[in-house]
């Protein structure tokens, strides 16, 4: 963090937090209210961060209000109440479409075929620092809590993965963690392959099957549920509970 980043932060801390925002998280944000007391406090410093430092810009159409801007704020921000990321550092921007929207997709198969079209979409993160989101999609969560999805957990695991290598063997979390245990990325690697195979035999894995469709789309979905529906994840996949309680070092019943 910069001199500027940390003056801006201590003249934000200086400042009463709006009883409008106050409400909107109490109203809107079921995580919220299962939080301590210190932890609604560091929720409500680390909202006000998120929104003085990341752009936002509703499109096609949507026009932003403080209901928009503070849920997605808070909900970004929950993952990183144990101190796991200061902000996602890479992420610039945050696009919000009122629904689904259409995107652009190119694909090289393993054959070297390029596949190319549009596909709808709930939302997506870029690893050039964008993050795009369908409201519909968040109200949909909002109002299901423990279901085990939610969109702005899954897609801002991806930030944290970019910016830990969380799924790369023995990338940036082993700088993290000095006392010999195996890196996050060894354990995802492993348990990934563990869970193709359940797959492939036809057996339960207990999490939405789009985690087969890469290892980062196993540790977003694993990421959302473990929020979500801690229990699944400490059940069926023990050893990526660990590591998540060491990563986030949070537990994620609150």
């Amino acid at each position: 963090m910069g001199w500027l980043q940390s003056w801006q932060r201590k003249k934000l801390d200086r400042k009463p937090f709006p009883d409008d925002w106050r409400r909107i998280l109490v109203s809107r944000v079921p995580s919220y209210r299962q939080l301590d007391s210190a932890k609604k406090e560091k929720l409500r410093q680390l909202v006000r961060y998120f929104l003085s430092e990341k752009s936002f810009e509703g499109c096609a159409g949507l026009e932003l209000t403080d209901d928009h801007l503070v849920v997605v704020a808070a909900m970004s921000c929950i993952p990183l109440l144990g101190g796991v990321s200061d902000l996602y550092p890479n992420l610039r921007a945050v696009l919000i479409y009122p629904g689904r929207y259409h995107a652009y997709y190119s694909e090289s198969g393993v054959d070297g075929v390029v596949t190319e079209g549009v596909e709808s979409r709930s939302g997506e993160s870029w690893d050039q620092g964008v993050i795009v989101y369908s409201w519909d999609e968040i109200l949909f969560d909002l109002r299901n809590p423990g279901d085990g999805s939610n969109i702005v957990y899954h897609e801002c695991a991806h930030q944290l993965d970019y910016e830990w290598g969380a799924t790369m063997e023995g990338f940036s979390w082993q700088k993290r963690n000095k006392d010999g245990k195996e890196s996050i990325g060894t354990v995802m690697k492993r348990e990934y392959a563990a869970f193709l195979k359940q797959m492939d035999k036809g057996l339960p894995v207990h999490i939405d099957d789009y985690a087969a469709t890469n290892i980062h789309e196993f540790f977003a979905v694993l990421t959302e549920t473990w929020f979500e529906k801690p229990g699944v994840v400490r059940t069926h996949y023990p050893a990526i509970n660990s590591v998540f309680r060491e990563f986030y070092n949070l537990d994620p019943g609150f």
